[in-house]
């Protein structure tokens, strides 16, 4: 009896260890693609998380009774899938602490979305899903190397930029129209206008703008407006 309950014990520690290490070396597939771009989360990070989702997924499986019991009236059901459930909340933590924001630019949302796929790769390995596991490991280094390239090479020529600046203008209110008709009629998206009326004839006119044009353009646009007497331009970060 207890020979064959060693037997079993040592199938299954092999199968544990096998899990855990298809887990590490389908992880080192997208976490060197991020060491090598030199991302914050390199190959050592994406390694740890998939291992760590795997081993937390072996454990609802096997660590705790899966079996309900009964205790004096109350129905007790353990759920091996609540361990595993808490991978997904724990993960963005950890994604969380790669994204970077630098003005308008936010850096780090592909790393963080890698380490989120890693961890998925680990609960697939964990509870035996060894094929979605590989597929979605292969379709991860696709994305990350292909969609890569076509995003450089066909999107990025395509795509237009957006500044977005504050414009404060002031002038005589008889001015009022002509500011708003350059305004409106010469860039992109214009919204947050304010406009404030002081001594009963001076207006302040504010606005936030977004458009791909650059400050040199934007000052002569408002050039051609008669009676401005001040202006700032602020390039704004939202």
């Amino acid at each position: 009896m207890l020979e064959n309950y060693s037997n079993i014990q040592n199938n299954v520690n092999l199968i544990i260890l096998f899990k855990i290490i298809l887990a590490a070396l389908l992880a080192f597939i997208p976490g060197m693609e991020r060491e090598l771009t030199g991302k914050f989360a390199g190959l050592r990070t994406h390694i740890l998380v998939c291992t760590g989702a795997c081993v937390y997924t072996i454990l609802s499986l096997y660590g705790f009774d899966v079996n309900s019991g009964v205790t004096g009236h109350v129905i007790v059901q353990n759920d091996p899938a609540r361990i595993a459930a808490q991978v997904i909340t724990g993960i963005g933590f950890i994604g969380a602490g790669t994204v970077m924001r630098h003005g308008s630019n936010v850096s780090g949302i592909t790393t963080a979305a890698t380490l989120w796929m890693c961890a998925a790769i680990g609960m697939s390995c964990g509870c035996g899903e060894y094929f979605t596991a590989i597929v979605a490991s292969i379709v991860t280094l696709i994305v990350l190397i292909l969609i890569r390239r076509l995003e450089k090479n066909f999107i990025s020529k395509r795509k237009v930029s957006y500044g977005i600046y504050d414009v404060t203008i002031s002038a005589p209110i008889e001015s009022c129209d002509s500011i708003q008709e350059n305004i409106t009629s010469n860039f992109h998206k214009v919204y947050k206008i304010n406009k404030k009326l002081t001594n009963h004839e001076q207006l302040k006119y504010s606005a936030t703008i977004s458009t791909k044009k650059n400050l040199k353009e934007i000052n002569d646009i408002f050039k051609k407006i008669d009676n401005i007497e001040s202006i700032e331009i602020k390039e704004s970060y939202e």
